[in-house]
Formats: C-alpha cells, structure tokens, sequence
C-alpha cells in the first residue's frame, strides 16, 4: 500500500514537471479554424468547469479545476490561464468532479509563467505555457 501511495506521488510530480510539453502557440495550424475540432468545421466547446482552489499569495500558485468530461480539457486549461493575473508560477490541475481518489481523478497538469516574477520564479520566459493531460476519463 505504501509504495502504490508513493508511486502515485511521484507519478504526479513528474506530471507537474512537464518535460518538453509546451502550449506557447495557442493558434491551429492548417486550415481548420481555431478552436476547431480537428476534421470537423464545428468549432469545440470549452467545458464547463469550476475552480475549486487557488492560491492567491507567493509567487508558486496551485490550482485546483474541476470538471464532469475529459473531453476538451486543452480548452479549459486555456480559459484558466485567461483567468490568471498576477505575476507568478500557476501549477494547474485539472481534476474530474465525480468518482476516484485526490490521487486518480487528476486528468490534466498545466504549468503557466506570468510576468517577471513568475519568468524569475521559474528561470523561464514570461509566457512560458506547459500543458499535459495525466488521465484519459474520470475514474467511476
């Protein structure tokens, strides 16, 4: 039991880290409009979501989203990061509402620099945008 509990945490901080994901260009390539959903001229929606934590002081900030589908979630880290304003390192994590532990139900990560103190935080560019999704569903 100890060492499934410590794989899950190193499995979560390793998705935190977000070696070589990056979100920096926001716009679609080719000729699909954005927010398009790939094949399709319907554009996507972003789901609905609700943030459920949020640091507000330090220059690290965490913060907790949820969310009823995995679908899209791309979308709804991109809404989160619009929703962000001071300067600072975000940690995001997008979290299914329904079902699992704190340690499964985690479907996304995000890493988002903000400003020159979150650029001196880090050691990385202002701007600087992470994303990687860490599940496929929301666990039963």
């Amino acid at each position: 039991m100890r060492a499934t509990i410590a794989t899950v945490l190193l499995a979560a901080v390793a998705g935190l880290a977000l070696v070589g994901c990056n979100d920096t260009a926001d716009s679609g390539s080719g000729s699909s409009k954005p927010g398009a959903v790939s094949g399709s001229n319907k554009p996507a929606t972003t789901p609905t979501y609700k943030i459920t934590e949020q640091d507000t002081t330090g220059s690290q900030r965490t913060v907790i989203v949820q969310v009823d589908t995995a679908e899209n979630l791309d979308l709804v880290y991109k809404a989160v990061k619009a929703e962000l304003t001071d300067e600072a390192v975000y940690l995001v994590g997008i979290e299914c509402s329904t079902g699992g532990s704190s340690y499964d139900r985690r479907l996304a990560n995000g890493r988002y620099v903000l400003g020159a103190a979150g650029a001196a935080e880090a050691g990385l560019p202002a701007g600087t945008s992470e994303y990687q999704p860490a599940g496929e569903k929301c666990p039963a």
